[in-house]
């Protein structure tokens, strides 16, 4: 069962508080993450502790083959539906200038992206689903996921793509994540459709005839190919894509030639494009390949692109994009649009595979994420459990 048919007029969400005993144990993990960053895929630390915290409060964890990261579950009065919960646990190669007295230990690594901030969130909702799973009517599998800022390659994949390759998420009908962001506390940043670039790369060879710089008509250029070639790759974003839709195209990286008085025969440049739609990323592929090959041919030369798809866009689905907003309103939480930005986030493979919701929550003046200033207020995590608590609450009984 999707969103698009599940109940409406469904009960409202019981009120979730956060105990004060639990919250203060909350703040106390926050800081003890923060202050042991682990980078991608090498989460050992990370993941003993999430583990130590959920043993001690009787939540199982299943034997899902990670090395690092952990899936634990919550198993209600029925087994179905099941849904999925995911906080995201790795750091990033960051020397830390916070002046905060948790401070990372871990010389060069830091939360540079406040992924101790969503772990702590998906731990604190655990817990508390765990303490009212004889009511729930279904189960909840929850996600600590490894390396979502790991460079992805095919023997060593974004890590969702890793925790779903396990198969031990084969049976969840719905996923949902939180990501802290600047943001008023007290507030959840909501929005339906795309919210994060599809992360595509491209890499083009341009190929020419090499010539003497004093005689270029004993030559093809492949220099003043390739500028023409980037000068009309604008045109994709520009005039081939609907201008209300996020989207962007970079190139970043370009190499011709290496000395003063030669023409080179070959040129090479690299970069990216960013879509939030689905559509606009398949459109600009196609274009921005005919311009590539149709530029090298009006020069003589050739061109050889190769295009690789990164991780799709965020897009959250309609029908759980409306649920999350009647839980915002039921939990007493403020709601913000949440507009979207062209970063990559892997929590999209999981919404390719069934519909969910992603949402940010506000954590206050945090500065820039991916900055060695970067500092979450840690007050918002409690929004951040409640919210998470009640919608997967609200998942199950939309679901039945």
């Amino acid at each position: 069962m999707t969103a698009a048919t599940t109940r409406s007029g469904a009960s409202p969400t019981a009120f979730v508080t956060l105990p004060d005993a639990l919250n203060a144990d909350v703040q106390e993990w926050y800081r003890w993450f923060h202050r042991h960053p682990e980078l991608s895929y090498e989460e050992f630390g990370t993941t003993a502790r999430i583990r130590e915290i959920l043993e001690s409060h009787g939540v199982e964890i299943l034997e899902s083959g990670l090395r690092t990261g952990v899936v634990a579950i919550v198993r209600g009065a029925s087994a179905k539906p099941v849904i999925a919960l995911r906080g995201d646990i790795d750091g990033l190669p960051i020397t830390e200038n916070t002046g905060l007295d948790y401070a990372s230990d871990n010389t060069g690594v830091m939360h540079g992206c406040g992924h101790d901030f969503n772990l702590t969130v998906a731990l604190g909702a655990a817990i508390l689903l765990n303490e009212r799973r004889a009511s729930l009517p279904g189960t909840v599998k929850i996600i600590f996921q490894p390396a979502e800022e790991g460079r992805a390659t095919a023997e060593r994949p974004t890590g969702s793509v890793q925790v779903l390759n396990t198969g031990v998420l084969d049976d969840v009908e719905a996923f949902f994540g939180t990501h802290d962001a600047a943001g008023p506390v007290g507030s959840i940043l909501i929005r339906e459709g795309g919210i994060t670039g599809a992360v595509d790369k491209f890499q083009v060879a341009i190929h020419g005839k090499g010539a003497h710089a004093a005689e270029p008509e004993d030559g093809i250029d492949p220099i003043t190919v390739l500028t023409n070639v980037v000068q009309g790759l604008q045109a994709v974003i520009g005039r081939n894509l609907d201008p209300c839709h996020p989207r962007v195209l970079s190139v970043t990286h370009i190499e011709a030639g290496n000395s003063w008085n030669v023409i080179p025969q070959d040129a090479f440049f690299e970069g990216t494009v960013r879509t939030t739609e689905p559509q606009d990323r398949v459109l600009a592929k196609k274009r921005a390949i005919a311009i590539i090959n149709n530029t090298a041919a009006a020069y003589g030369a050739t061109a050889d692109v190769s295009w690789f798809f990164g991780s799709p866009s965020v897009f959250n689905d309609a029908g759980w994009t409306r649920i999350g907003r009647e839980v915002i309103a039921e939990q007493g939480l403020h709601a913000d649009d949440d507009h979207p930005q062209l970063g990559g986030e892997d929590f999209s493979y999981y919404l390719d595979r069934k519909p969910g919701l992603f949402v940010h929550i506000g954590a206050g003046e945090t500065g820039a994420a991916h900055g060695p200033t970067f500092r979450p207020n840690p007050a918002a995590i409690g929004y951040g459990i409640r919210f998470l608590t009640a919608i997967a609450q609200k998942a199950l009984n939309e679901l039945r």
